[in-house]
């Protein structure tokens, strides 16, 4: 059932990468892509803008609560630290490379943005541990 949960959110986040038109989809609810042949890889390289505005930082806010979000489910099937870390960077830089499939604009930043939730939900997995071994200690 764990393994479900996983799928689907994964599936929520392509669906939200992959759709031609994000802001279209947040104010119609329509989902529509756009098969590009040939991306231009050079994209990822792009920097941050220089004006963030905030629908950018808003976007960038969910950037980092998918990654969150999938790094916990992750943790509910997977023991390893180092596995869950692998397979949630892994999948974050599919999305980046999808991206340029898909008429958007996959860019190394958002990796990093990604990498926010990825590490914030392994560190308070690893708070969460600590903080329990030591009741069971105490």
């Amino acid at each position: 059932m764990r393994g479900i949960f996983i799928l689907l959110w994964a599936a929520a986040i392509l669906i939200l990468t992959c759709t031609a038109d994000f802001s279209e989809l947040i104010t119609s609810g329509k989902v529509r892509f756009e098969w590009v042949g040939h991306p231009n890889f050079s994209d990822l390289l792009l920097p941050l803008p220089l004006e963030l505005s905030r629908d950018f930082l808003i976007q960038k806010c969910g950037h980092v609560f998918a990654f969150l979000i999938l790094t916990f489910l992750l943790q509910t099937k997977f023991h390893s630290k180092a596995y869950i870390l692998i397979l949630a960077i892994a999948f974050a830089l599919l999305t980046e490379i999808l991206q340029l499939y898909f008429s958007r604009d996959g860019r190394m930043f958002d990796m990093g943005f990604d990498l926010i939730g990825i590490l914030f939900a392994s560190g308070t997995r690893s708070l969460l541990t600590v903080h329990q071994s030591r009741q069971t200690y105490l």
